[in-house]
């Protein structure tokens, strides 16, 4: 027999690389072994090492595990979420080679998606960057949103966007920020769903959920998380060793340590990071695993910065406070109680010295219309957003005769005294232009562009889906008025939130954002009575449920809520302005510091909307 020589050694040799079969890797030990962080997308580039996080390794080898199907992530912000996905996309493009589908909450998140993070990955990580088309390829199987790779691909597609869901039979499914998905896409219904009935042909189907939660009652991974094992990442107690979730009820803010719930041991963030950490389960359920994760775990987020974000947002009211505990604590806000009660915000009004109180620094005005009337709210604002109710007047009169669009224009031009005799103008006006008489305000809002006077026109989803309070801009009518598009449920959310805001808190520091309601004189009726606060507070928000999916919806117990709405316009005409309201001086001359080149404007469908210069 003819020994072989050595280029056919070699030859076979390259054969048998190439048919082996890869080696058995879990996800975590393939990206501790693969994978190259991208300079644009980590703050620490280079090789990738699970034990720098180390409460993701079991997250992301549970894909691993024959019996899980589901793997459910509720956490905050800064904690490697997107890496995990990363990772899971990086492993099935190499390992095990699947077709997958990433969904995002909009078409253009997932745009950014592939742009932003997956292709950087890609082309660093050389594995990936053998098996996928580079971004330019003319590979026809290669895009934006669709990428190729032998023995599988990968679409990444929008809640939003029925047509990017509508797939061939997906095997890996992954779902990014499941709790900023409408409920339903299009008509076709809930895009969870949707999804993940793609994967029911095959046996070994995967499914990772990951969110930042929102409204307890009303978020999609909370609901996920409570249907899992509900594991919670937990350290060792230095003094006693037994292990427990890092609580922010057992954090001690003046030295950023934390408090064992078992001994009562006191020890810094170091000594409890330093333990071997472990999921602990509350449910029994193989087949759906479920981590709850917030930023006290974080390597890259220390306890004393947490702290201190906490206290900063505790003053700026409970806006800022959800967001903290969505995205800080990982964990859904409760809401307190289903409306406000008039009675208290009623009560609470007080004695004005002058037209304009003291700490005001700029003024707003709001108008709703009526076929009879019109309604009109004037608003002040000082440092930390903390707002002054001035006056809010009624304008009776047919608005088909021109007298009583002479008199709006008339009270829109006065001018309102502090206690040192300053007058201040309004700076800016949002006024209605929904009902009968809207090319009426067009026109009226037009010829007063130059003293900021811009109509709006409120939009909302009615399926929970909260649009931004300044959407954007359009000027598609017959006067080529300015309009301003509001999501005024969300405007309706700020408005709340900033009326629950007590004047100090715990500690007696002055909380930003207290909203003050003024008393009557017998020489002016500022016009809050009690019928102004049963309108302020004529809608609640209610839970729904819609094909499954529970989502809030604002719905009026009450007739008349034009307070509310005036609200909504003063608060978005602040947020228009945008002015320096912690450092400027109070606007009594027709100049708004650092906001004469302003300009307010989104995109919509791909095209810029004009905006508004301020």
């Amino acid at each position: 027999m003819t020994k072989p020589d050595q280029k056919t050694i070699s030859l076979f040799r390259r054969i048998a690389r190439v048919v082996a079969p890869p080696p058995k890797l879990t996800v975590s030990e393939w990206a501790d072994q693969f994978r190259r962080l991208s300079s644009e997308a980590s703050a620490e580039p280079g090789q990738w090492r699970t034990d720098r996080a180390p409460y993701q390794r079991e997250i992301m080898d549970a894909l691993n595990d024959e019996e899980v199907e589901t793997i459910v992530v509720m956490s905050s912000a800064q904690v490697g979420k997107t890496e995990i996905i990363l990772n899971a996309i990086g492993y099935y493009v190499h390992q095990d080679p699947s077709p997958m589908m990433l969904v995002q909450p909009t078409l253009e998140l997932a745009q950014a998606f592939s742009k932003d993070r997956l292709s950087p990955m890609a082309r660093d990580t050389p594995e990936l960057k053998k098996r996928m088309a580079g971004a330019k390829s003319r590979d026809s199987g290669n895009t934006m949103l669709h990428k190729t790779f032998p023995g599988g691909h990968i679409t990444m597609a929008g809640a939003n966007s029925p047509a990017s869901l509508a797939s061939r039979p997906i095997r890996i499914v992954l779902l990014d920020e499941v709790d900023r998905y409408p409920i339903s896409a299009g008509t076709e219904g809930d895009p969870v769903t949707l999804v993940s009935k793609r994967a029911t042909t095959f046996h070994n189907r995967k499914r990772l959920l990951v969110s930042t939660p929102t409204t307890k009652g009303a978020s999609r991974i909370e609901s996920a998380y409570e249907d899992s094992s509900m594991e919670q990442w937990s350290l060792p107690c230095p003094s006693c060793g037994d292990h427990q979730p890092l609580v922010w009820a057992q954090i001690r803010f003046e030295d950023a340590s934390m408090a064992c719930k078992y001994c009562g041991a006191i020890h810094s963030e170091i000594e409890w990071k330093n333990g071997h950490g472990k999921w602990i389960a509350r449910k029994d359920n193989s087949k759906v695993r479920g981590f709850h994760l917030n930023e006290l775990a974080s390597p890259w987020k220390r306890w004393e910065t947490i702290i201190e974000e906490f206290l900063e947002a505790r003053r700026n009211g409970t806006e800022t406070l959800k967001a903290w505990v969505n995205t800080s604590l990982g964990e859904p806000w409760e809401e307190k109680g289903e409306r406000l009660d008039e009675d208290i915000l009623y009560n609470r009004r007080e004695m004005y010295h002058a037209d304009v109180p003291e700490g005001v620094k700029v003024l707003t005005a709001a108008v709703d219309t009526q076929d009879d009337r019109f309604e009109v709210e004037i608003q002040g604002w000082g440092a930390g957003h903390e707002n002054w109710h001035i006056q809010y007047h009624v304008i009776y009169g047919d608005l088909k005769q021109q007298q009583v669009w002479m008199d709006l224009d008339e009270y829109l031009k006065r001018t309102w005294e502090d206690v040192e005799g300053r007058k201040f103008p309004i700076a800016l006006t949002c006024m209605d232009s929904g009902g009968h008489f809207t090319n009426e305000v067009y026109r009226f809002c037009k010829e007063r562009a130059a003293r900021r006077i811009f109509a709006i026109k409120g939009e909302g989803t009615g399926d929970g889906t909260r649009l931004p309070l300044i959407i954007g801009t359009s000027t598609n009518n017959r006067y080529k008025a300015t309009v301003v598009r509001l999501g005024v449920d969300e405007g309706k959310s700020k408005v709340m939130s900033a009326l629950k805001t007590p004047l100090v808190d715990k500690d007696g520091n002055r909380m930003r954002g207290y909203c003050h309601f003024p008393l009557s004189t017998p020489e002016r009726n500022r016009g809050y009575e009690r019928q102004y606060f049963e309108g302020l507070t004529a809608e609640a928000l209610h839970t729904r449920v819609k094909m499954g999916v529970p989502y809030q919806v604002w719905v009026k117990v009450r007739a008349r809520n034009e307070p509310l709405d005036l609200a909504v316009y003063n608060r978005a005409a602040i947020e228009i302005l945008q002015p320096d309201l912690d450092n400027m001086q109070p606007f009594c001359t027709g100049v708004i510091p650092n906001a004469s080149s302003r300009v307010v404007g989104t995109r919509k469908k791909g095209v810029a909307s004009k905006g508004i210069q301020v």
